[in-house]
């Protein structure tokens, strides 16, 4: 009896808790519609700082701070967005328009063809996402082969059912490749957004040392190493440097 209470119990709070955040949600979404964006992203944060996340939650800020013309903060949250779900296009059409208000305008390496498709590709699904892929498509695969290798069927159907094989096993491979390929990049690749007006890039981590260039907000940076309170960081463009740690924000 006490685990079958134990365990009412556990649903019980499941169910407060959801509510609770439900009824925050409400509240948000309505200071945003009346247009109290200070109070909407005051209460997403709120519910950021529960342990509750989702890319709906970080478009919504991103939105809220975009409107208190906040923009450093709402490329920052819509990146958070975008890295929970990568083809939203409401997501990547919203951080666009930020982007377009960021001072800095900073053209990225060209790429050849089938490395940009390659990361065009990977871009579409998150790690996660892509592992569900794989398991549905492997189960998928597995399930056809099944039937192929009982020969109860005509050959028609046992023409499409091997169809059907071919293409899941590419489809598993792919899938797989691109969740190890994911992964990797979500675990080595570590970015941040400017949130300083501006940052003077140094050539090492001492402010005597050479100036390289000046940063404004909004503009975002791989982050390659850090050392006490400066980190080192790489544009798009190439460009390496140093600037204080406090001056930005981690995705």
């Amino acid at each position: 009896m006490k685990r079958l209470s134990f365990f009412l119990l556990l649903i019980s709070c499941c169910f407060v808790n959801a509510n609770e955040m439900n009824a925050q949600f409400d509240q948000a979404n309505q200071a945003y519609r009346s247009g109290n964006y200070q109070k909407c992203a005051q209460i997403y944060q709120s519910i950021l700082s529960q342990g509750y996340e989702n890319a709906e939650l970080y478009y919504n800020l991103g939105n809220a701070y975009y409107k208190m013309n906040n923009v450093p903060a709402a490329i920052l949250h819509y990146e958070r967005a975008r890295r929970l779900s990568p083809s939203d296009p409401d997501i990547a059409h919203n951080l666009a328009l930020a982007n377009l208000r960021v001072t800095d305008k900073i053209d990225a390496i060209p790429e050849l063809f089938f490395i940009s498709w390659w990361h065009d590709l990977l871009d579409l699904r998150s790690a996660d996402q892509w592992a569900w892929i794989a398991i549905a498509s492997l189960w998928g695969t597995v399930f056809a082969t099944t039937l192929l290798l009982t020969n109860l069927l005509p050959g028609s159907l046992r023409t499409l059912l091997s169809a059907i094989v071919f293409a899941g096993t590419l489809f598993s491979a792919v899938s797989l490749t691109g969740m190890i390929a994911s992964s990797r990049a979500e675990k080595n690749h570590h970015f941040a957004i400017i949130f300083s007006p501006t940052v003077t890039v140094k050539s090492a981590p001492d402010e005597n040392s050479t100036n390289l260039f000046v940063l404004h907000e909004g503009v975002k940076i791989e982050l390659l190493d850090h050392v006490s309170q400066w980190s080192k960081f790489k544009l798009v463009d190439g460009k390496i440097g140093w600037a204080p740690s406090s001056s930005f924000e981690a995705i």
